[in-house]
């Protein structure tokens, strides 16, 4: 029997309204996530309340907490890609054309990470497929839901402590050097965990949830992605690091203690300095070239910075 539905928020779309509930009634599929995410070893599902977190981008955005007969409120998330077609991966290998082919891609991924790297991306509870009677292709991804705020938000909270001089400079920049650090400590984790063959063209903090603290000044130790952007096949340090760079720039406080530390936290200070010392080459004949055309050679602070290693 499909879980109860109900939506407190008037701005939760009708057509989203209707998309939730030919899922459940066809599938049961908040049942089946919990079975998937292991979350019905206590109880059954009562009843589901929406809310919708975001509408925009590629794919709509609820929360859904689920009532369990023992009491417990059990949090999911809930992704309803718009008409539009997606495509979110290049390269020849795993070439995503369809929205279905994309959902089943991102379920696999996130079951991969689960084994090989717990906490940094969502557990997948599943994705639906189905069509109208008139024909219009219908989806639904549901993942597991991770409380926090993004690192971005994190750094706009300081910054508003720091101008308003409720933090010194000293411990602004320190906790903004360790928030990037952090962030690119997780992104390379993501490139290691995908055999060090895929990553994603958009490694932002906006992408990057933190749990929360009692003690908002607090920092975090570890981060979660919570979506993955364009992931490139085939790619080698040398673009995992110039994706890096491009996101959190080239000033060398950042690539000396955040960019190129984060990137030996994850692949060891011997392994990570031999690797980025490899692709040397690459990097400065892609600089060159861009010089070229620029004028400037805007990479030469970071060969400047991997030569030091």
């Amino acid at each position: 029997m499909a879980v109860p539905l109900r939506w407190e928020d008037k701005y939760a779309l009708p057509r989203h309204i209707d998309h939730f509930q030919t899922a459940n009634q066809q599938y049961d599929c908040i049942a089946a996530a919990l079975i998937r995410l292991k979350a019905m070893c206590q109880g059954t599902p009562v009843e589901a309340v929406f809310v919708p977190l975001a509408t925009g981008g590629a794919m709509a955005v609820y929360k859904l907490t689920v009532t369990l007969s023992d009491g417990r409120l059990h949090p999911l998330v809930c992704k309803i890609p718009h008409e539009r077609q997606l495509v979110y991966t290049s390269g020849a290998e795993r070439q995503v054309n369809t929205t279905h082919e994309l959902l089943d891609h991102l379920v696999c991924l996130a079951d991969h990470l689960t084994d090989r790297a717990p906490g940094l991306f969502p557990r997948s509870g599943g994705a639906w497929h189905w069509q109208t009677p008139d024909g219009v292709s219908c989806h639904l991804l549901i993942e597991e839901f991770i409380p926090g705020i993004s690192i971005e938000r994190m750094k706009y909270a300081d910054e508003e402590r720091w101008t308003n001089d409720q933090m010194s400079t000293e411990v602004y920049f320190q906790r903004r050097t360790a928030q990037e650090r952090l962030a690119i400590t997780t992104f390379v984790r993501l490139w290691d965990a995908l055999d060090r063959r895929q990553f994603t063209s958009d490694p932002s903090p906006w992408n990057l949830l933190v749990p929360p603290h009692e003690d908002d000044t607090a920092m975090p130790q570890t981060a979660t992605i919570i979506d993955l952007h364009s992931l490139e096949e085939n790619v080698g340090l040398s673009y995992v690091t110039q994706r890096l760079a491009a996101v959190y720039g080239l000033r060398q406080e950042v690539l000396e203690q955040a960019l190129l530390p984060g990137i030996l936290d994850v692949l060891g200070q011997d392994e990570g300095r031999e690797l980025l010392r490899a692709e040397l080459p690459q990097l400065e004949a892609e600089a060159e070239l861009a010089a070229q055309r620029l004028g400037v050679n805007l990479q030469q602070p970071l060969l400047n910075a991997i030569r030091a290693l």
